[in-house]
């Protein structure tokens, strides 16, 4: 099989492929790893740290892959690394959508659905695709044809699994922040079509993806994938400057909104790098605003989540 069990046998063009994709996602990952430190001054909470493991997932997942293919190292051992790689990487980028989906949402309940849902597919999706692939690998072959159908089916459950994610953060995006959208007029209204865009482009991403997996180029979609996710993560930060455009309001404006009880638990004004007795879930620094309530964009130095 082409790369299901062992190194590949592939000709020099798709070799050349194969290597191309090893490049871009190495320099997708430096790339997002310097914009994550010079992004998040706050360096903690599980929007930074699922962004992190996403990313250097990523690069872990694609080494080892690359190393696995072309035989440069020993092949059991690649295939585990593989595997931890392809976990943070997925489901790393699935605890990436939900942490941001918790930025704007106030419904807990649906919030702790979500959870369950990446937890339970971990189990349904992760677990039997790598029993059945280090099994391939080990030398059972009877475990290589489940695989190679159990390949499909996790690669669009986990597709599907990010659409839901992100439908529901354009949803709560549109619900709970409809005041300061329409505050906002115009500037409001191109944030929900930039979500809409990057999600549109991300369900492309993954519909191609499919295409390589269900047209048996597994070895292409294995390269491929790490190129998608870096890409899907670069596109995270469109969505975080989204996010900023919608709290860059006068911080008057939004104590009024409080006050009138329409702006509830998402918006919440703090003192630099504090956090208020209820504990909000997001914080916006009062230095991102210059003292007549204008907007100061280089004052922004405080994003972080609710860490409970």
């Amino acid at each position: 099989m082409a790369g299901e069990t062992g190194p590949i046998n592939v000709s020099r063009a798709m070799a050349m492929l194969i290597a191309a994709f090893f490049g871009i996602s190495c320099y997708n990952v430096l790339e997002i790893t310097i914009s994550i430190f010079t992004t998040f001054r706050c360096r903690r909470g599980l929007y930074f740290w699922s962004m992190l493991v996403a990313t250097w997932g990523i690069l872990l997942h694609a080494i080892s892959v690359f190393l696995r293919f072309f035989a440069l190292a020993p092949n059991f051992p690649m295939c585990v690394l593989v595997c931890i790689g392809w976990y943070a990487m997925v489901t790393g980028q699935s605890v990436v959508l939900y942490s941001r989906l918790h930025l704007v949402s106030t419904a807990v309940r649906r919030r702790r659905w979500v959870l369950y849902m990446i937890i339970s597919n971990f189990f349904i999706l992760h677990v039997p695709v790598t029993i059945l692939f280090l099994g391939s690998n080990a030398g059972v072959s009877s475990f290589v044809a489940p695989f190679n159908i159990y390949e499909r089916i996790q690669l669009a459950g986990f597709s599907v699994q990010e659409i839901i994610i992100s439908s529901l953060y354009i949803w709560e995006t549109m619900t709970a922040m409809r005041p300061v959208l329409t505050m906002k007029g115009r500037a409001g209204y191109r944030v929900i079509v930039n979500l809409i865009i990057v999600n549109t482009i991300a369900v492309l991403l993954d519909a191609s993806l499919l295409a390589t997996e269900y047209t048996d180029n597994f070895d292409v979609q294995t390269t491929y994938k790490t190129v998608v996710y870096s890409v899907k993560l670069k596109m995270e930060f469109t969505v975080l400057n989204s996010l900023l455009t919608v709290i860059h309001a006068s911080p008057s404006t939004i104590e009024a909104l409080q006050r009138q009880g329409i702006v509830h638990q998402p918006l919440e004004l703090t003192p630099t790098g504090g956090r208020s007795a209820d504990d909000p879930i997001l914080h916006v620094d009062t230095e991102a605003f210059s003292q007549n309530g204008e907007q100061n964009p280089g004052g922004f130095s405080s994003f972080s989540r609710q860490s409970g």
